[in-house]
């Protein structure tokens, strides 16, 4: 008897296709919720009960598991005698992550920048801080995303001139990151150049120069940007030069004329 119990047991077990459950779990969803969300799309509706036997997770925890599931958006429940439990179709459930998703990223911006400006209000009101300015030196910044965010704070701040000096898939790439920057910064008077061997094709600039040039930087105004590595270094290992000079940016003017 109690090996026709094992048998039994044996054969309500689902196969299990680790390289879906992966998949699964790259979306964020643990092992076992993975597990049953699996095993509620092969098998259909089941039971809390059911659901233990056919994805092997401990009964336990099922409860847990599907309430998470339900919560992500991934499972609904039938109620009744027993409760049932059914897949929610993947790319409905992968809507409803979506917006959870940016929902979460938006809430988690706006505490960052509630936060930087309580950090930069206090860090003015600090004595100490008038004893050295960021502009006395060349300041070397890693990573595309930081060289990109410093790209934007010079284009916000531009008075009267933007120089961009690339390859022609590196100016439209910067072009299509800070179009609405640049944009703006036209609208209010400030002159956008281009230089390389393409001018961009989704954005209209004052002037191009037609020139092939072995360095990538940025000027605007007095400020310059060079890009120390080449276009085919991984975005994180990115390294640009920052540094505020008169006479340096206007030296390289003269150069790219």
């Amino acid at each position: 008897m109690k090996g026709f119990k094992t048998l039994t047991n044996i054969n309500n077990l689902m196969p299990q296709n680790q390289e879906v459950i992966n998949q699964l779990k790259s979306l964020g969803l643990n092992e076992y919720e993975a597990k049953a969300y699996h095993a509620l799309n092969t098998v259909g509706d089941c039971s809390a009960g059911e659901l233990s036997e056919k994805a092997e997770l401990p009964r336990p925890r099922v409860y847990d598991v599907l309430s998470s599931l339900q919560y992500k958006g991934f499972v609904m429940m039938e109620s009744g005698r027993p409760v049932k439990y059914s897949a929610i179709p993947l790319n409905e459930a992968i809507n409803t992550l979506k917006k959870q998703k940016t929902s979460q990223l938006q809430s988690e911006l706006e505490r960052i920048e509630k936060n930087a400006e309580s950090i930069s209000a206090m860090l003015k009101s600090n004595p100490s801080n008038q004893k050295f300015s960021i502009e006395d030196g060349v300041w070397t910044i890693r990573g595309r995303n930081a060289i990109y965010s410093k790209l934007a704070s010079m284009f916000n701040n531009a008075k009267d001139s933007i120089i961009i000096t690339s390859t022609p898939s590196g100016l439209e790439r910067k072009f299509s990151e800070h179009y609405g920057i640049l944009k703006k910064a036209r609208e209010r008077g400030v002159t956008v150049k281009t230089v390389g061997l393409f001018k961009p094709s989704k954005f209209e600039v004052d002037a191009h120069v037609t020139k092939d040039i072995p360095s990538r930087f940025v000027l605007v105004d007095n400020q310059a940007l060079f890009f120390l590595t080449g276009e085919d270094a991984h975005p994180d290992e990115e390294v640009g030069l920052w540094l505020k000079s008169p006479h340096f940016v206007n030296t390289l003017k003269k150069i790219i004329k």
